[in-house]
């Protein structure tokens, strides 16, 4: 009894190791195929979630899947992150073994976008002689450049609002102070928008998305 313990256990341990290793090797596959699909400048971070990985390699369907997209920008807005959970994931397990891949069905996707305060003043600093600070109760506080004389005298807070690919910053009721966010990764549409302390924070999702990578 005590080898058939002992043949289990290190069995288990094999088993565990095998599919730590394929969960590596399918990260970086998928990695690579979602930079070229997507045409990335760098090679997203991927993490496939749940455990057995092997389980869900054989049927077909990954139902937790994160990546990481850094180096992104929108015009000429830095994105300080973009995190996209991708549920469910179909890629059938002949096609991964044939590595015939030609289209990834995804049934929903959803993102969250950190736009930093420091790279948003970089960006409205230099195209619209504007500042955003946090201000309370989920606003941001808009002040005006001494040497913007278009903009003169604009200051106040805004609560972000989302609309079409751009965040909308009203500030005292009528000026606004658009942010665009056209050409997000996976085709995304913004539905949500607030400001935190870290940046302003935009939730976007994606459905029925295909990758072809």
């Amino acid at each position: 009894m005590r080898r058939l313990l002992i043949t289990l256990v290190v069995l288990i341990g094999l088993l565990v190791v095998a599919d730590r290793v394929a969960v590596t090797a399918a990260q970086r596959d998928v990695a690579r195929r979602i930079q070229v699909d997507q045409h990335l400048q760098s090679q997203p971070d991927v993490k496939i979630g749940g455990f057995p990985f092997l389980t869900q390699l054989i049927g077909g369907t990954y139902d937790d899947v994160t990546v990481s997209v850094g180096d992104l920008t929108s015009g000429q807005l830095d994105i300080s992150s973009l995190r996209v959970q991708l549920r469910g994931v179909h890629v059938s397990f002949g096609d991964v073994i044939s590595q015939h891949i030609s289209r990834v069905p995804v049934d929903r996707a959803a993102a969250r976008v950190v736009l930093s305060y420091a790279d948003l003043n970089d960006w409205l600093g230099a195209s619209k002689g504007l500042r955003v600070e946090p201000a309370a109760g989920g606003q941001v506080r808009v002040t005006t450049g001494t040497n913007n004389d278009s903009n003169l005298g604009l200051s106040g807070t805004a609560r972000p609002s989302v609309r079409g690919d751009s965040v909308v910053l009203t500030v005292a009721g009528s000026a606004e102070v658009e942010i665009p966010l056209s050409g997000l990764p996976f085709g995304m549409q913004l539905n949500a928008v607030k400001a935190t302390q870290e940046g302003i924070i935009v939730s976007a999702t994606a459905n029925g998305l295909v990758l072809q990578p």
